[in-house]
């Protein structure tokens, strides 16, 4: 060792790898004491309590000094944004005073002291660097020689760097390459930092290799090396073992070593390897491997919350060099919305830049539509409506253009008018289930209490179905009425009811009146069997956008986006004891009825984060209160979840009905409401919680997104898959959302440590919910909508 060198040893990761980032730090440090020892941190600080705790040093990302770093983050994923960080944070340790650096990727374990690196260091070498193979790689499997050319010469998992002008001037050029270019795109000869040092051996003329075989052991060499146990240690080729790169490895699940390889699995794995990868994956579950999911990423969605898809990425990076829109993240979702220079309007809108950005990538769409021509971008932005999703990975990114899109356009006013109501006489007629528990029957007192206070002449004509609980909701019975209904009627039922509803009340319809209908769906494609009860209809109100975008596209009438007012006045409290609820728990919340397709509702999934979230926590301290109805008429399947409800020891259950003012006290007596749904037409338990001022943690899917971002709750990540036979009506071809548990129980935990936090979004909820759908913008809604039908004033404004 030269005197007076300062030697760091450091990683780069986000939160979700800090479990092995945590094996790999300790074991350089135990192995070199001398050297400081320090993480990079490519995602946001967490106020996790000691999550960061142990012998190294936390530098984040933001705090290296690059220029726009905001744009920075912006360009990449969060592979391509923790490799395209490493220049920069050697050059941080460099102006930190230290004149010997060793980078080491996270997934790696340091097996014995690095003598061969220090000593290259020692005798002047600006960089020290290991090649992926030392002999050839001709061989069936993956990776063989031409594999190892498209990935890059050296394997960056390792570098080692002096303090050095010739060390500085590669830093700063390498710096330079990945500002823009750390991309994982093999057919440009690029990926991500990795590619760019085949260079450097003719750049730098004190670089070294580094061929001794102990070093940097992964499965792209493995083959070629013959790994052995000894006691407690293990060498390569008679040599100890320096450090292996477990690249690809899932701790989980040991019956493969490396996800990039079909080497070394079932029945290829040496009893040395395999004690090898048991005695690493043994540290990383004992450090919390899967605690911290890769959903927690910062640099990974819009301030919206919307999901920032690699396309969209691509078309900022080749796009933007220079962005002076403000922090992306902010400002490029609207961006990607604006019309595109130079494309032609047509009946359907106009393509957007970011259509106009995916129509540039893709060669086969450019052979398939001519944006030059009107009939181009027609058929264009039906292919985006219907199949854009697919390639963005976010429903957000393609429901402008579908609203826009639409077969009849919103912003008309009436087709057909009615004839107006006699002074005295009602104005308009809410039909529907009135006096029943039910969202529907929610959604509609919520219409006929709107209309009210808008000002209309509006009476409620309730009907209940004998499929649906009993009544229960009397509040609004002055207002029910067994009379004639009005010229204008607002039907709020579903659209396989509305036939047989009209049919029922033909004699209390007037003729020639005026309809509209305010359907509830809960899967992203409306059913075809129930698309004739439009015609008996003027106008479809759609109580979500949502629902608005699976039916603009096939009605020849206006789709209105007409939410429900949401807001209501809170009841006065209630004790926890009336409940059985613990006095001192934090208590999460979730209510479902059995008769709603409780593979719909997911209580599993929400059992399972739960007991993730908590495991070592007592019911006393934290516990979950699930409302339930109709528990008593559950089938077979469900009544083994109802008993298991009743036997979990961290579950209060509540299986009765109540009424709605019991529902709303029950749930404001606890202090966060969590709904793992698979999908939801409305979310109206959501919507409650905001108004209670409850905290929310909720599937990022649907129609609750409109009310759950990441300013006003806890959107937990989500794939999509089919919805599987016999789990809901019209299943065929539908998809809808599979929460991800880990995610799910890690914001379950954000909300539970971090109060002031989650009272900071819950009041922001509840000022947007009121903005949005309370009673005043609701009312005034109506009034836009319905002033030319019942009074002949104004008309129509924009009520879409």
């Amino acid at each position: 060792m030269i005197p007076n060198s300062r030697r760091t040893i450091f990683t780069i990761c986000s939160n979700n790898y800090l479990p092995m980032a945590r094996v790999l730090l300790q074991s350089a440090g135990q192995q070199h004491p001398e050297a400081d020892i320090y993480l990079c941190l490519a995602d946001a600080l967490l106020e996790e309590p000691d999550f960061y705790a142990g012998d190294f040093e936390v530098v984040t990302a933001e705090a290296l000094g690059i220029p726009d770093f905001r744009e920075f983050a912006f360009r990449y994923g969060i592979m391509e944004f923790n490799t395209a960080v490493k220049p920069f944070m050697f050059r941080y340790l460099m102006a930190q005073g230290y004149n010997q650096m060793v980078y080491l990727d996270p997934d790696i374990e340091v097996m014995a002291p690095l003598v061969h690196v220090f000593a290259l260091l020692d005798d002047g070498a600006s960089l020290v660097l290991t090649p992926h193979l030392t002999r050839p790689a001709e061989r069936d499997a993956f990776p063989d020689d031409v594999g190892i050319m498209r990935a890059g010469v050296f394997n960056l998992g390792f570098l080692a760097v002096s303090a050095c002008p010739e060390a500085e001037r590669i830093m700063a050029w390498w710096g330079g390459r990945l500002q823009y270019q750390c991309v994982n795109e093999p057919e440009r000869g690029l990926f991500v930092d990795q590619k760019f040092m085949d260079l450097v051996p003719g750049f730098a003329a004190d670089a070294r290799i580094l061929r001794e075989p102990g070093y940097n052991l992964a499965y792209w060499n493995l083959h070629q090396r013959n790994l052995q146990k000894h006691g407690n240690g293990w060498t390569v080729d008679g040599e100890p073992l320096r450090f292996f790169h477990f690249s690809g490895i899932d701790p989980a699940d040991l019956r493969q070593l490396s996800k990039y390889t079909t080497a070394f699995g079932p029945g290829a794995i040496s009893p040395a390897l395999a004690a090898l990868m048991q005695r690493y994956a043994r540290q990383v579950l004992a450090n919390g491997h899967g605690r911290v999911p890769a959903a927690s990423y910062v640099y990974g969605r819009f301030a919206s919350g919307t999901l920032i898809p690699d396309a969209v990425r691509r078309m900022f990076r080749d796009g933007h060099r220079c962005w002076s829109g403000g922090d992306p993240f902010e400002t490029y979702e609207a961006y990607l919305q604006l019309p595109s220079p130079h494309s032609p309007l047509c009946g359907k809108g106009y393509v957007t830049r970011m259509m106009a950005g995916l129509h540039a990538r893709e060669a086969w769409l450019q052979q398939t539509f001519d944006l030059r021509s009107t009939q181009g971008v027609a058929a264009y932005i039906d292919w985006f409506c219907l199949h854009a999703r697919t390639q963005l990975g976010d429903a957000r990114l393609v429901e402008p253009v579908q609203l826009r899109a639409a077969r009849v356009s919103v912003a008309l006013p009436p087709v057909r008018m009615p004839v107006p109501a006699s002074l005295g006489e009602a104005q308009l007629t809410v039909v529907g289930y009135l006096q029943v528990a039910s969202g529907v029957g929610e959604a509609g007192r919520q219409t006929l209490r709107a209309a009210m206070h808008a000002g209309f002449r509006a009476q409620g004509l309730a009907i209940r179905p004998p499929s649906l609980p009993e009544a229960v909701d009397v509040e609004q019975a002055p207002w029910i009425t067994e009379a004639q209904a009005a010229q204008v009627q607002i039907f709020n039922v579903n659209a396989d009811q509305l036939p047989t509803v009209i049919r029922d009340l033909a004699d209390r319809l007037p003729r020639n009146s005026w309809r509209s209908v305010v359907p509830f769906w809960e899967l992203e494609h409306f059913p075809d069997d129930w698309m004739p009860a439009f015609d008996l209809v003027d106008e479809v109100w759609a109580p979500t956008r949502y629902v608005q975008k699976m039916l603009v596209n096939r009605l020849n009438k206006p789709v209105l986006y007409m939410p429900p007012q949401l807001s209501f006045v809170p009841p006065p409290p209630a004790p926890r004891a009336q409940w059985g609820v613990p006095e001192q728990a934090f208590v999460f919340f979730f209510a479902f009825d059995f008769l709603s397709y409780v593979e719909r509702k997911n209580p599993q999934a929400l059992l399972r984060a739960f007991r993730d979230a908590f495991p070592s926590q007592g019911a006393a301290e934290v516990c979950l209160v699930i409302k339930t109805l109709n528990g008593h008429q559950a089938g077979a399947h469900s009544q083994a979840l109802l008993e298991t409800l009743q036997r979990d020891p961290g579950v209060v259950l509540v299986d009765q009905l109540l009424s709605r003012a019991q529902s709303l006290q029950l749930m404001a007596c606890c202090d966060a409401v969590v709904s793992l749904h698979r999908s939801e037409g409305l979310g109206l338990l959501v919507a409650e919680a905001m108004q209670l001022g409850l905290p929310v943690v909720a599937t990022d899917y649907s129609a609750t997104t409109e009310l759950v971002s990441p300013s006003t709750g806890w959107p937990v990540a989500c794939k999509l898959c089919p919805v599987p036979e016999g789990a809901y009506p019209y299943h065929e071809g539908q998809v809808w959302a599979e929460p991800d548990v880990e995610h799910a129980a890690w914001q379950m935990r954000q909300v539970y440590l971090h109060r002031a936090e989650a009272a900071r979004r819950a009041s922001h909820a509840r000022a947007r919910l009121e903005a949005e759908f309370g009673a005043d913008a609701t009312a005034q809604r109506l009034r836009r909508r319905l002033a030319a039908l019942l009074a002949g004033g104004e008309r129509l404004g924009d009520a879409a």
